[in-house]
């Protein structure tokens, strides 16, 4: 199947379910014009058929952003997991 115009395909190397909402951390390929490869997404189907789309959206229930260096996506994973799991610890 060919990526459908938007999107790239998904390879995720970790992800965590926290109170219902998944959180994926991954690579794909580079989004048009922009050298990001690394990304870090979350929601039920934000990864439809194995394809993220390669623009930056944020919002509580489902988003998807992209970035250059590995560690600087690694970190937002981390950083949303336990922001997550901190929430419901309250």
């Amino acid at each position: 199947m060919k990526n459908p115009c938007g999107t790239a395909k998904a390879r995720i190397y970790e992800q965590e379910e926290v109170n219902g909402l998944v959180v994926y951390f991954g690579s794909g390929a580079s989004p048009v014009n922009s050298p990001a490869q690394f990304f870090v997404a979350w929601g039920k189907q934000v990864l439809a058929q194995g394809f993220l789309p390669t623009y930056n959206k944020d919002t509580p229930e489902e988003g998807h952003l992209w970035f250059v260096e590995e560690e600087e996506a690694e970190a937002k994973y981390r950083d949303m997991v336990a922001s997550l799991q901190r929430g419901m610890s309250q």
